[in-house]
């Protein structure tokens, strides 16, 4: 078992050597990094937000205007289907997230039930009176819509926040309706909350030409500020908002300011989910900053047929509930692709179409908790983990030599720190974070990373006092441990893989290095080591073993 081919023993030593080179850039001061290829010298161990400073969000998501606006929409295709099958509706009212439908001859009643059930089988459908009707959605499909507005919410922030350059952000899911967001190294939190809070919900919506200003709304539509009516009422609002009040809401500024507004219809005609790109750029004739757009086949289809039916009405292009402009339709646009204007600066036409690129957010996103983490902190909390991470290894070194001699307790320390070599390496080339839990699961590393050779060491003695020659000693000492060895280490990296799974922050940053440090000790503790006993052994054949 120690006669190891010259093959292995190649592969072995390349293994580690490669790990080494991979793990030295961690080690290497700034200055020489900066002359090193940045494919390399880049190839660094992320700090967490805890050591490296940064910012902690708690986002309250929106999840109730969503449903409100889904049931909005779904009048529409009630109407639709009970005028395809001949029934008059005498109202149909959306209201939270439930539609109330009322028809005019209750005769039609059974087969206004039957269209109906037939619109969406999550849908759940009440006959309330012999005309009138109940429907929503139920509540298993209510939970994972919430979920699933959860989840695409994370992952809109996140690309958002990988597309402006800052590296390991952590988002996650917290209660019903909120989302952690932390972003480590942050230098601008200004800035990142301008990101993350920005819904950038686009829609567009036919403007209401019946409305005239001053007077109420239709109930189809929605009184809804111009750019520049939002612009003047957040002048007014930062004169005269209340101490309490931490941001202005748009759907409530034509209410509250005397300022432009513009009356759109309530549905959607083509959402930013349908939005398959967008840039910067200027308009060749006038020279100004504007976003262009495409959109999918879906869209391009809704958005051709659209401004078919409505040349020469107004378009309303609405951004996070205000209307950014309001084009006349002058001929069909079936192209699959269009432009926004308005009186934006490049800043704000770049900053525009990176969130449209991102995706928008499904629902508002409000920062209900915000908390910036200094890096000072974050500097004692390494000065501490560096000192125990030091005074650890030291008494274990200790310990290993005066337990099993200068020789083997030699061999498990070199051990020890190819593993630490093995879990730096493994750590820059995952991209994973290391936070203040995870400087307590290298420091635990560091034991575990002897605790194989501890067995192995004992098994030998055991062999050694039973009369077996030291070649057999150790060979038998290798083959009956290993099985011991598998197992304790599995299931503790079983373990390790649950709570990475399962769990969220600091206990992902305890479970990264603890379930690495398994897997490299494993190598460095019966592979390695295995090869330099026989190594040993074949060089200078020793007639007792001094363990």
């Amino acid at each position: 078992m120690l006669h190891i081919p010259r093959w292995q023993t190649w592969t072995i030593f390349g293994i580690t050597l490669f790990c080494a080179v991979l793990a030295l850039p961690n080690l290497l001061p700034r200055s020489v990094l900066n002359h090193l290829p940045a494919w390399y010298a880049g190839n660094l161990i992320n700090l967490g937000l805890d050591l490296r400073g940064g910012v902690h969000l708690l986002l309250d998501v929106d999840v109730r205007t969503v449903f409100r606006q889904n049931a909005i929409n779904l009048t529409g295709t009630v109407r639709e289907r009970l005028r395809e099958r001949g029934i008059q509706a005498r109202d149909i009212v959306a209201e939270g997230g439930v539609v109330t439908v009322t028809i005019r001859d209750e005769a039609q009643g059974n087969d206004a039930q039957s269209v109906l059930r037939n619109i969406d089988s999550t849908l759940t459908v009440e006959r309330t009176a012999p005309a009138a009707f109940r429907l929503s959605y139920t509540e298993q499909e209510q939970a994972r819509r919430r979920r699933e507005i959860l989840e695409q919410s994370i992952e809109v922030l996140r690309r958002r926040i990988d597309e402006s350059g800052t590296k390991e952000p952590s988002l996650q899911i917290q209660g019903s309706d909120g989302i952690v967001v932390q972003v480590p190294g942050v230098q601008d939190p200004a800035e990142l909350e301008r990101i993350v809070g920005k819904t950038a919900r686009l829609s567009f919506r036919l403007a209401d030409i019946d409305w005239v200003p001053g007077s109420p709304v239709a109930a189809s539509a929605v009184l809804l500020p111009t750019k520049e009516g939002w612009d003047e009422a957040l002048r007014q609002w930062e004169t005269q908002k209340r101490p309490e009040e931490k941001e202005l809401r748009a759907a409530d500024v034509c209410r509250r300011f005397q300022v432009q507004c513009q009356a759109v219809r309530r549905a959607i005609i083509v959402g930013g989910e349908d939005l398959t790109g967008a840039n910067a750029t200027f308009d060749q004739q006038t020279s100004q900053p504007i976003v262009g757009f495409q959109f999918n086949s879906a869209g391009g289809r809704a958005f051709c047929r659209v401004t078919t039916n409505n040349v020469g009405n107004p378009l309303a292009i609405v951004l996070d509930d205000v209307v950014i402009s309001a084009p006349r339709i002058n001929s069909a646009i079936c192209g699959g692709s269009g432009i926004i204007t308005g009186q934006f600066t490049v800043q704000q036409t770049n900053e525009l179409a990176l969130l449209l690129r991102a995706g928008a957010l499904p629902a508002t996103l409000t920062i209900v908790e915000k908390r910036t983490v200094g890096a000072d902190l974050g500097a004692d909390a390494i000065q501490a983990g560096l000192i125990a991470s030091i005074v650890g290894t030291v008494l274990v070194v200790l310990f290993m030599f005066v337990a099993y001699g200068p020789i083997f307790g030699s061999f498990a320390n070199i051990a020890m720190v190819v593993n630490m070599v093995m879990v730096f390496a493994g750590m820059s080339v995952l991209g994973a974070s290391l936070t203040l839990p995870g400087i307590a699961g290298l420091v635990l590393t560091v034991g575990l990373a002897v605790d194989s050779n501890v067995l192995i060491y004992e098994r030998v003695r055991e062999e050694q006092a039973a009369g077996r020659q030291p070649m057999s000693a150790l060979v038998a000492g290798y083959e009956r441990a290993l099985s011991a060895i598998i197992d304790a280490n599995l299931t503790t990296l079983i373990a390790g893989l649950l709570m990475f799974g399962f769990g969220s922050g600091p206990i992902r940053g305890f479970a990264v290095t603890l379930s690495l440090g398994l897997v490299t000790s494993m190598f460095s503790s019966t592979i390695f080591t295995r090869m330099v006993l026989g190594w040993w052994l074949r060089t200078f054949r020793p007639r007792e073993l001094v363990i």
